[in-house]
């Protein structure tokens, strides 16, 4: 299994379709996702600390809940595939996104917040495509294809938020 370190070092591309090349590998598959999920439930919990927009409350509280179940789904398609899931951790950027966060409350959180929801679903989302289109392990493209729609309506969700 690789380490969370060859993970952050990962070199990868984005392609003008939105997806990554090369795909990662199903270690690495598993890391970006877990990464991503900790983000979305760790920066949600934390821009529930201070929002008063209701609209911006229900969706942290939408992040909170569809990401803890998508981190259990690729979990279980993992030990399906034979593999140990890996605990999830944050890579740099992500630590560097939820760190400002902090740094600010109220209205200021809540927009930051919803400038790193659009990176990170648009992130996630060719995470997800690419490996469900080019992954190397069955149970966890099948996981990554049933989590597609869901990052996207998060994305789209966001969208609308962050007019």
């Amino acid at each position: 299994m690789a380490s969370s370190a060859a993970a952050q070092d990962f070199a990868y591309a984005w392609t003008p379709a939105g997806t990554l090349t090369p795909t990662p590998a199903a270690p690495d598959f598993l890391m970006f996702a877990g990464a991503g999920d900790l983000y979305e439930i760790e920066s949600s919990r934390l821009v529930l600390e201070t929002t008063r927009n209701p609209e911006i409350r229900r969706f942290a509280e939408i992040m909170v809940e569809h990401h803890t179940k998508t981190s259990q789904v690729a979990a279980a398609a993992a030990r399906r595939a034979g593999l140990t899931p890996p605990t999830p951790t944050l890579d740099a950027p992500k630590t560097a996104m939820l760190n400002a966060l902090r740094l600010y409350g109220g209205v200021e959180r809540d927009r930051l917040y919803l400038t790193q929801q659009l990176m990170a679903h648009k992130e996630a989302l060719g995470l997800m495509k690419t490996y469900a289109e080019t992954g190397d392990t069955p149970q966890l493209k099948a996981a990554a294809a049933a989590t597609i729609g869901i990052v996207q309506n998060h994305l789209t969700m966001v969208e609308r938020l962050a007019r």
